[in-house]
């Protein structure tokens, strides 16, 4: 990655003056990257070859104690702005609840040089029955580092030991999940579709995601948790919308992961469903614009409005 200048056009005077406070980012020798402060103490670029090359020496490390062979993929953005290397550490498989359900662990790096992303590193998995893709922000098993400082590379040895020492406490998440319903099928759907905004991420609307749901839920009048998180998961990972970049869908991925996860423990799901819901409900009375995702949500609302005691 090479730096540049930046210029300003005062288009009074039709001049060109160099801002000095600020440098350029380029690749490809014509691929702008991005436009960042030109003091070293604000702004150090991390090079995305450093990064996989770093992300490849901890998982070569981790293989001293661990038998498994490294699945991996490195994305960017077409314009460079954004940078995805994810896999998974095939052999080392949770497999929660009593069910054969194995899931293979792995982790994902994500960075950008546009002066708006760190570098950052989470937990990654794939559920092998059907290929659905995860990440989870989870603390103990995160790191980030942002552009003050040069890239660590043992931030990365950091990950892949905390993703495998603490793979167990995804197990034991999931297999919870796996025994708490939800209290109706609409509940799960507000879920999807308000709280996680499934229908802006995916090919498709509230239809798609039910033909899911009917695959994935076992009793569709009383969902688990854990069959809500799957249908979400099996969505942005086989039906995400083609025109998104990989960085939106990781969001989308994140925001999922808020079923796993609040503050280091499994959500309260009850206190969940009344805020989704009561939130769901303000939007549908008070904007204009606002539209059912499926015919006869609002009817279906003011049903859980009375199961969860919220007033209209």
């Amino acid at each position: 990655m090479e730096e540049g200048k930046v210029l300003a056009l005062n288009e009074e005077i039709d001049e060109w003056s160099q801002a000095g406070y600020k440098r350029s980012w380029w690749v490809n020798d014509d691929q702008l990257v991005g436009i960042t402060s030109s003091n070293d103490n604000r702004f150090v670029p991390h090079e995305f070859s450093d990064i996989t090359e770093y992300t490849a020496e901890a998982v070569e490390a981790l293989k001293e104690d661990h038998d498994f062979n490294f699945q991996g993929e490195v994305k960017t953005s077409d314009n460079f702005h954004r940078y995805t290397n994810e896999g998974t550490l095939d052999g080392l498989e949770i497999n929660p609840g009593e069910e054969h359900d194995p899931t293979t662990i792995g982790l994902k790096i994500t960075s950008g040089n546009d002066g708006r992303k760190a570098t950052e590193g989470q937990y990654f998995e794939e559920r092998l029955v059907c290929s659905n893709g995860m990440t989870m922000p989870v603390d103990v098993m995160s790191v980030r580092q942002t552009h003050h400082d040069e890239l660590d590379p043992t931030m990365f040895h950091q990950l892949a030991h905390s993703v495998v020492e603490n793979a167990d406490m995804v197990e034991d998440r999931y297999s919870q999940m796996k025994e708490i319903e939800l209290d109706s099928e609409w509940t799960a759907f507000e879920f999807l579709e308000h709280r996680l905004d499934l229908p802006f991420y995916i090919e498709g609307d509230h239809a798609e995601i039910a033909r899911t749901y009917d695959e994935v839920v076992e009793d569709p009048s009383n969902p688990t948790v854990y069959e809500t998180l799957q249908v979400a998961t099996n969505q942005l990972t086989h039906n995400a919308r083609g025109d998104l970049p990989q960085h939106v869908i990781n969001t989308a991925q994140e925001k999922a992961a808020d079923l796993v996860d609040f503050h280091g423990e499994l959500p309260d799901y009850d206190e969940m469903a009344r805020a989704t819901i009561e939130d769901r409900a303000y939007e549908l009375t008070n904007y204009e614009d606002a539209e059912e995702y499926w015919e006869g949500e609002e009817e279906q609302l003011g049903e859980l409005m009375e199961t969860y005691g919220i007033e209209a």
